[in-house]
C-alpha cells in the first residue's frame, strides 16, 4: 500500500538537521517549565515576579556571553581566511615573478 499519498507532501520528506531550531525549542522549553514551576512554587507574588525577573536577567546574560563567544569565533575564522587569503596571494606573485624573471632570462640567452 502506497501510504505517502495519503500524507501532506512535506510530512514524509526527510527533513534537514536544523540545529538552531531545536536549540531554540529546547531553551523556549526550558524557559517555560521553569516560569511555570516558579508561578506555583508556595511563594509570595512579590517574591515570585522577584525571582522570574532574576531568572530572566540570568538568561538573558547567558544569552549575551554565548553570543559574544559565537561572535568571536566568527572573528578568528575570518581572521583565520584572511591570513590565508594573504600567503596565496603572495605565493602567486612570488610564483609569477618567478616565471618572469626566468622568461626575461631565457629572452636574453637567446
Amino acid at each position: 500500500m502506497n501510504y505517502k499519498k495519503y500524507l501532506p507532501s512535506g510530512l514524509h520528506k526527510s527533513r534537514s538537521n536544523d540545529t538552531s531550531a531545536i536549540i531554540a525549542a529546547l531553551v523556549a522549553g526550558v524557559a517555560i517549565g521553569a516560569a511555570i514551576g516558579i508561578l506555583f512554587a508556595p511563594d509570595s507574588g512579590a517574591e515570585t515576579r522577584s525571582q522570574i525577573s532574576d531568572k530572566a536577567k540570568d538568561l538573558a546574560g547567558s544569552l549575551k556571553d554565548k553570543v559574544q563567544a559565537v561572535k568571536e569565533g566568527f572573528q578568528a575564522k575570518a581572521d583565520d581566511l584572511s591570513d590565508l587569503k594573504d600567503q596565496a596571494v603572495s605565493s602567486v606573485k612570488s610564483k609569477i615573478s618567478a616565471g618572469g624573471d626566468s622568461a626575461s632570462s631565457s629572452s636574453t640567452q637567446a
